[in-house]
């Protein structure tokens, strides 16, 4: 008799299950559903509707509300936890032995969980934190984080090109960009989301405005944060965890060239420089915890074309911070490539264009390379 897998898909900070149509797993659910089929195996498999910058101990709270709604406490199932970038910190919470999350009732639900929970497996996760959220902490940088997540929304329904024409409608001069406040942030929302039908508008306004009502995560991802969670968050003894860490190059070459003059630069390089420099920035005295792994892709089993250090990230989270457990290696991707964003056309094209710009060159062999990987690791 074949077992009964259920696979949670969690998204992190810029997580959203479902929007307008638009998934945040992008044709993960189709990749894994198609592998375990392949092996005789049943699955289920939830999107996890999270809420994107609450805190970790709120985010815990939903992911198991929604393995509760979908029978994940009942005997004879086997839960799966898959978290990218934040959701992986909320897996683990959910299953440390000596987190309490809730009142009585949850934590008896949550009991019952955790003896069906077999994997915990981090793509891209934020396991030591990452200098991005000490910027973000700063009351310009909270500005700053609605403005980033109003561009990568936006930009994986358009081109960055097209976002950046709507932009600078809004702004008249480029350098404009540097005087973020809410009378331009409101102004730049309206324009970029005024060709959205009506009920994909109104999702989209009510994520960013819970971005704004609630950034309890922003201090907890900082390296300093992240080390008071590790040193509290006990690992399950029952629980296989495994990671897998993501690196794209540095933007130098792209970051020389963005000067006022150069006002036609795509905006999502623009993003990518400026996200990948914040994240760079290491805080003295909290180290990573990867500073061990060489720099080898995972898929081919040959060096990357760039160094590995704990400046290297994804654009998001440092390379280093992202291993916890046992390490399945290094995906040349940056933060958005692997849940399928690197496309913005037709998922079936196979040279899509990279929406981060970070010239990472991951493709669809990368993803499916990674996500039948992934659901290998869950059927062992």
């Amino acid at each position: 008799m074949s077992r009964q897998h259920q696979v949670y898909l969690i998204p992190g900070f810029f997580g959203f299950s479902s929007m307008g149509g638009l998934s945040y797993f992008r044709q993960i659910r189709e990749t894994l559903e198609d592998v375990f089929v392949r092996r005789g195996e049943q699955v289920k498999i939830v999107d996890v509707k999270t809420l994107p910058t609450a805190s970790l101990r709120h985010r815990a709270r939903k992911l198991l509300k929604s393995i509760e709604e979908n029978g994940g406490h009942r005997e004879g199932v086997e839960v799966h936890l898959v978290g990218h970038s934040t959701g992986a910190l909320d897996a683990r919470l959910l299953v440390s032995p000596g987190s309490r999350l809730g009142d009585d009732d949850e934590e008896e639900v949550r009991q019952a969980v955790l003896e069906n929970v077999r994997n915990v497996v981090s793509v891209s996760g934020a396991h030591y934190g990452t200098p991005l959220a000490n910027f973000f902490s700063t009351l310009y940088g909270k500005n700053l984080l609605y403005f980033v997540t109003l561009m990568i929304v936006v930009g994986l329904w358009r081109k960055p090109i097209v976002v950046l024409g709507s932009l600078l409608g809004v702004l008249g001069k480029f350098n404009s960009l540097m005087g973020l406040d809410e009378t331009f942030l409101s102004q730049l929302t309206n324009q970029l989301l005024k060709d959205f039908n009506p009920t994909v508008e109104a999702e989209v306004r009510e994520f960013l405005r819970s971005i704004l009502e609630d950034q309890g995560v922003i201090l907890q991802l900082t390296p300093e944060g992240m080390d008071l969670f590790n040193a509290t968050t006990r690992d399950h003894p029952d629980v296989r965890y495994v990671s897998y860490a993501t690196a794209a190059p540095a933007p130098t070459q792209v970051i020389k060239e963005i000067t006022i003059r150069h006002a036609l630069t795509p905006l999502n390089k623009v993003l990518y420089s400026m996200l990948w420099t914040l994240t760079s920035r290491a805080k003295k005295g909290y180290p990573y915890g990867g500073e061990h792994i060489r720099g080898v892709e995972a898929m081919t089993g040959k060096p990357l074309p760039f160094s590995i250090n704990e400046r290297t990230s994804d654009g998001v989270v440092p390379t280093y911070s992202q291993v916890w457990g046992e390490f399945r290696g290094v995906v040349r991707g940056d933060h958005l490539d692997v849940l399928g964003h690197y496309l913005r056309g037709p998922f079936d094209v196979r040279d899509g264009a990279d929406w981060f710009g970070s010239g990472a060159k991951f493709d669809r062999e990368a993803f499916e390379w990674l996500w039948e990987d992934v659901a290998d690791v869950l059927m062992e």
